[in-house]
C-alpha cells in the first residue's frame, strides 16, 4: 500500500506540473524543475509556516485575476486589487476592490452583477476564497509540501509548490510563492482527478499599500470564544446545536466562531468554522426561520437538501425554527456525514 501510494503521488504531482508547464493554468510560469519530487527541508524553499506567516505579517498590494468556474464549464475572469496591511501584527487588515470583468465593458449587466457581488462579499472572498494556512499544526499533519523549482510570475522569481493532501477526497493546490516575500502569486485548486476548480493569478505585485479602506462585509461580524458564548450573545434562542461532529471528521478542528445579523433580512446567525489546517467547512445556524416546506404533503420526513457545483458542496435542513447550512469544498460525502450527525442531534434535543 505504501508503494502504491508513493507511485500514485509521484504520477499525480508530475501530471500537475505538466499541466502547469503546458500553460493550461494560463500562467507566466517557466518550465518546472524535472526529476524526483522533493519534500521541503529548508534551504530557502518555502514551508507551510513561511507561507502562512507571509500573508499575515507583510504589507503588500497585488493586482490579480480570479477565475470563477460555472457548473456548465464556462469561466468568468474578474480583475481585482488586493491590499493587505499587517501593521506588524497577525491580524492584518485587507481590502479587495473589483476592477472589472475581463472582456466586458464596465457598464455591462455582467460587469454590474459582479461589482455588486464584490461590494457584498469581498471580505468573504479574502477570508475563504483561496489557499491559506489556517492552522499550521493541522496542516503539517494533513498535507505534504513538494518543491518543483523556480518559475516566473508577475515578472518576479517565484517557487512552484504543490500542496498535497494525505487523503484522496480533498483539494490539491499548486501555489507559486514569491521568492522575496513568500506571498502566493498564483494559486490553482484541483480535485483528485486533476480537474481544475479555481485559480487566482497575480499580474502586478508590490510591497506596501496606499489609500486602503478595509474590505467591508455585508454583515457586522462579532467573533466569540465558542458555541456557548455565541448562543449567549444571541440571547440563548431555542433550537441551536453545539455540533458533535469531530468523530466523523477527526482531522478537522474548530477554527473560529462568529455571530452576526444579516442586514438584508435581519436574521441572526451563528457560524462555526472548522479546518484541517488548509481546507475548511462551516456550519451556519440561522434562528427564527420556519421550514419553508413544512406545510407541504409528506414534509414530516426529515430531509436534507443537497447542492453541488464544481467547487462547493452545501447542505441545508430545518428544525425548531432554526435553519442549518453546512458548506465547504471537497467531497460531498464528508459534509453529508457532518450534516446528518448535526440533524440527529437537533432532532434528539
Amino acid at each position: 500500500m505504501v508503494l502504491q501510494r508513493l507511485a500514485a503521488l509521484t504520477c499525480c504531482l508530475a501530471a500537475l506540473v505538466a499541466l502547469s508547464s503546458a500553460g493550461s493554468l494560463r500562467g507566466q510560469g517557466g518550465q518546472a524543475q524535472q526529476g524526483v519530487v522533493k519534500r521541503l527541508a529548508g534551504n530557502g524553499v518555502p514551508t507551510l509556516q513561511s507561507i502562512g506567516q507571509a500573508v499575515l505579517t507583510q504589507d503588500y498590494t497585488v493586482e490579480q485575476l480570479r477565475r470563477f468556474r460555472r457548473a456548465d464549464g464556462s469561466v468568468v475572469t474578474v480583475r481585482e486589487l488586493l491590499q493587505v496591511q499587517s501593521n506588524n501584527t497577525f491580524q492584518p487588515q485587507s481590502a479587495l476592490t473589483f476592477l472589472g470583468v475581463e472582456g466586458e465593458p464596465s457598464g455591462s449587466p455582467l460587469s454590474q452583477e459582479w461589482q455588486q457581488t464584490y461590494a457584498r462579499y469581498s471580505s468573504v472572498l479574502v477570508r475563504n476564497g483561496s489557499f491559506q494556512v489556517r492552522d499550521l499544526s493541522r496542516a503539517g499533519n494533513n498535507y505534504t509540501l513538494h518543491d518543483f523549482g523556480q518559475v516566473l510570475r508577475a515578472g518576479r522569481i517565484a517557487r512552484r509548490m504543490v500542496v498535497f493532501p494525505n487523503t484522496v477526497d480533498k483539494a490539491i493546490w499548486v501555489v507559486d510563492v514569491d521568492g522575496l516575500t513568500n506571498v502566493p502569486l498564483f494559486v490553482a485548486e484541483f480535485d483528485n482527478q486533476l480537474k481544475l476548480f479555481a485559480e487566482i493569478e497575480a499580474v502586478n505585485f508590490s510591497g506596501g499599500v496606499q489609500n486602503m479602506s478595509p474590505a467591508a462585509s455585508m454583515q457586522a461580524v462579532t467573533p466569540v470564544a465558542d458555541f456557548a458564548a455565541g448562543s449567549a450573545f444571541l440571547g440563548g434562542p431555542a433550537g441551536l446545536v453545539d455540533p458533535d461532529i469531530l468523530a466523523v471528521v477527526a482531522d478537522y478542528g474548530l477554527d473560529s466562531v462568529e455571530v452576526y445579523q444579516d442586514p438584508l433580512n435581519g436574521r441572526e446567525k451563528l457560524v462555526m468554522n472548522y479546518t484541517d489546517g488548509i481546507d475548511q467547512f462551516m456550519v451556519v445556524q440561522t434562528v427564527n426561520v420556519s421550514d419553508p416546506f413544512g406545510s407541504l404533503p409528506g414534509s414530516s420526513a426529515n430531509v436534507i437538501g443537497r447542492f453541488r457545483d464544481p467547487a462547493l458542496s452545501a447542505l441545508v435542513f430545518w428544525d425548531d425554527d432554526v435553519t442549518f447550512h453546512v458548506a465547504g469544498r471537497g467531497a460531498l460525502r464528508r459534509l453529508d456525514d457532518v450534516a446528518s450527525r448535526i440533524y440527529r442531534q437537533a432532532l434528539s434535543q
